[in-house]
């Protein structure tokens, strides 16, 4: 009995016990596909992220006081401050370096803004006009950005503008912790969590000292930005800051109360992020695949049991030993690599649809594919090996005998 003999027998027999087969795959169907599918929107999601990292600058540093273990927050240095002070001295420090393009420094606080007797809470970035949009893009919607000269003037983010029952318009007067501002601009939404313009409001530096005057000490800012020239090592200049003020704040590296975030500090902590989920999560999706492989066991020991007579013949006959596992092994890979195909089929199916439907971005990975089929077949051959080798053992005296 060749290979193509095993598997029309094996397929023959499987037909005849549709149910049984349908219900034996599924376990693998649902397996291969939640590993598929959850994969392919980890690895969307951090495709969507790098990209907008790309927006962040490849050659853009932000100096936060934070303790690099912080935790994510909506400011413009991603880290909430956990320790430590930024002051204007560090800032005036770290513009000595020779590569730097542009630099700002920035306070930012949380505030209550009131439009039309409507409150909300909002982001306050206190910018250096003519400054702050060498270092970060700026793209106006309507109206203009803040210019150097303008006082008790704000602009405002996308989210802002149309976060209060009325959009603020330019011209409009909106209140900032009671303190009134005319809107000069309004922003056009980004969509960038590396860069959150769209759910803040700028106003001049000065302003935003005089506003939060109460909560900073003397010299005190909250952030620092700059982007470096052309053809400039970022991971050198950034470690020539941290010297800096380390220095400055007389801490060591084990201490420091500052962070200096670079595209490559965000990417490798991100992609670390990004690959201890999609880890745990295929973990989750695979408990099924091992339930399918223990319903490809259970079905294969049915199937021994059933076809006892029938082994004890094809053991009269002539058949050998090996020949009856083999065609048992057959059949339970058959069993793994249905189950896989369909599987695949099932998470491109829903992926595609997710694409059409939510907009959501899909990664097909051909490794994760080529890797689940190959699974979902070495976990069928793996489960039926027991059964088979039971079924090998049969003596086909005692199997013609059986009822």
């Amino acid at each position: 009995m060749n290979l193509g003999e095993m598997a029309y027998y094996s397929t023959d027999y499987l037909q005849h016990h549709k149910l049984r087969t349908f219900l034996t795959i599924l376990g693998i169907v649902v397996g291969i596909s939640s590993v598929i599918l959850l994969v392919g929107l980890v690895q969307g999601l951090k495709v969507d992220i790098l990209k907008q990292l790309e927006d962040f600058g490849p050659r853009t540093i932000i100096i936060s006081p934070a303790s690099a273990t912080g935790s994510a927050g909506s400011g413009m240095s991603s880290f909430v401050p956990t320790k430590g002070k930024l002051f204007e001295k560090d800032y005036e420090r770290i513009k000595r370096l020779p590569d730097i393009q542009s630099i700002t420094k920035i306070i930012s606080s949380q505030a209550t803004l009131t439009f039309k007797n409507e409150s909300i809470s909002g982001s306050v970035y206190g910018i250096e006009a003519g400054l702050f949009d060498d270092t970060v893009p700026v793209e106006v919607d309507s109206g203009r950005f803040l210019e150097t000269s303008d006082r008790g003037i704000a602009g405002l983010g996308h989210d802002i503008a149309t976060g209060f029952e009325t959009d603020v318009q330019t011209q409009s007067s909106i209140y900032i912790s009671e303190k009134k501002f005319k809107v000069i601009g309004v922003l056009k939404p980004t969509g960038n969590s590396f860069a959150p313009m769209d759910s803040v409001v700028f106003i001049p530096f000065d302003d935003a000292r005089s506003l939060f005057n109460n909560s900073l000490v003397e010299g005190e800012i909250s952030a620092i930005r700059l982007t470096l020239k052309e053809g400039s090592d970022v991971d050198a200049d950034a470690e020539w800051i941290t010297d800096q003020l380390m220095a400055s704040h007389r801490v060591t590296n084990d201490t420091k109360d500052f962070t200096v975030i670079t595209p490559k500090f965000i990417n490798d902590r991100f992609t670390t992020v990004m690959d201890l989920l999609t880890l745990f999560l295929s973990a989750i999706a695979s408990i099924s695949l091992i339930v399918g492989g223990i319903g490809i066991m259970n079905t294969m020991f049915m199937s021994v049991l059933e076809r006892r007579r029938e082994i004890g013949t094809m053991k009269a006959i002539g058949a050998t030993t090996e020949q009856i596992r083999n065609l048992f092994i057959v059949e339970s890979g058959m069993l793994g690599f249905a189950g896989g195909a369909i599987g695949l089929l099932t998470a491109v199916g829903i992926g595609y649809a997710l694409i059409f439907l939510f907009n959501l971005t899909f990664v097909f990975d051909p490794l994760v594919i080529g890797g689940s089929i190959a699974f979902s077949i070495t976990l069928g051959l793996v489960s039926g090996t027991k059964p088979a080798i039971d079924a090998a053992k049969i003596d086909p005296i005692e199997a013609l005998r059986y009822e």
